[in-house]
């Protein structure tokens, strides 16, 4: 091999000492595609292949996105009028979701409160009181499918509910699962029991005592199935939307549902403005409620991370 390479190294010494006519009269040899003078560094990554100058790129294995969230916000709104109109409302919200590898846990509390006049010489009245609260946990066995359990309660006096529990295990699986796009579907069992009140004139306290007795509680078993969707635009827009269905297992007439939505756009850096709405239909209050109720509301909210 040594006599292979002499030749090619001879040539080009003889060419360096050549004058200037002497070296057009016929090209440079080619170097020595050997180790030493045909393969690219190897801090560049690339694999010589075939000896024919194709080289391949050497390309580190993607990392999946980590599914890690800590998620702390507040929002807050009113409304009030005066004059022939009288009327003020406030509602407030705070919600909390923690993912860490496979656990994630979540909390959320809203209330709402309002009073109205019917006239210019009418007292405030109140014509929305309810506070809300939810706690879950969910354990990711497999990185589209966790096993849950959620806890809500809420307090509604015009729905005629001193206080409503709802006990949800079930299983959820994400279509997608990313820190700004999510998209998840979940079925389970649900556990709900009713302490009742109706309101009494003439203060309008929800009082158990206007009840007979078999209506002061009510106990359901129901199927829960439940969709959701949430999106996120260059962290400045976001939307939100869920629907919730549970039919009883006990009396098929007994069924409830649950929509909501949110849109929410940054104002500066933390502060954003949302808007959201909620429709609730329930077949499990008492006759004389209506079982359609809407909520909407226009929110500033602030971001902590």
């Amino acid at each position: 091999m040594r006599a292979h390479l002499a030749a090619p190294l001879f040539i080009a010494l003889a060419t360096t000492t050549a004058s200037a006519s002497a070296r057009a009269e016929g090209p440079e040899p080619a170097p020595p595609t050997g180790a030493a003078g045909g393969q690219d560094a190897a801090s560049k990554g690339t694999t010589d292949i075939d000896n024919a100058g194709k080289f391949a790129q050497v390309k580190k294995p993607e990392e999946e996105e980590s599914t890690d969230a800590t998620e702390l916000q507040i929002s807050a709104g009113g409304l009030m009028a005066t004059g022939n109109s009288r009327s003020g409302a406030v509602t407030g919200q705070g919600t909390f979701r923690l993912r860490r590898k496979i656990h994630e846990f979540g909390a959320a509390i809203a209330a709402n409160y309002g009073v109205a006049a019917a006239d210019k010489d009418s007292d405030l009245e109140p014509n929305v009181a309810n506070v809300q609260g939810k706690l879950r946990y969910d354990i990711f066995f497999h990185k589209r499918i966790s096993a849950f359990v959620m806890f809500t309660q809420r307090h509604d006096p015009f729905q005629g509910l001193t206080y409503r529990l709802n006990f949800d295990p079930g299983f959820a699986f994400y279509v997608l699962q990313k820190k700004d796009h999510r998209l998840w579907f979940e079925a389970g069992y649900d556990l709900q029991h009713d302490i009742r009140c109706r309101p009494s004139a003439p203060d309008d306290v929800c009082a158990t005592e206007m009840l007979l007795p078999e209506d002061e509680t009510f106990t359901n078993h129901s199927a829960r199935l439940f969709a959701g969707y949430a999106i996120t635009w260059d962290e400045k827009i976001s939307f939100s939307t869920g629907f919730e269905y549970l039919q009883s297992v006990i009396d098929a007439k007994k069924y409830r549902f649950v929509w909501d939505m949110a849109f929410q756009a940054s104002i500066i850096e933390r502060l954003s403005l949302a808007i959201t709405f909620t429709l609730r239909y329930d077949k499990t209050l008492l006759p004389e409620f209506r079982p359609l109720d809407t909520t909407t509301a226009f929110n500033l909210v602030y971001k902590f991370f």
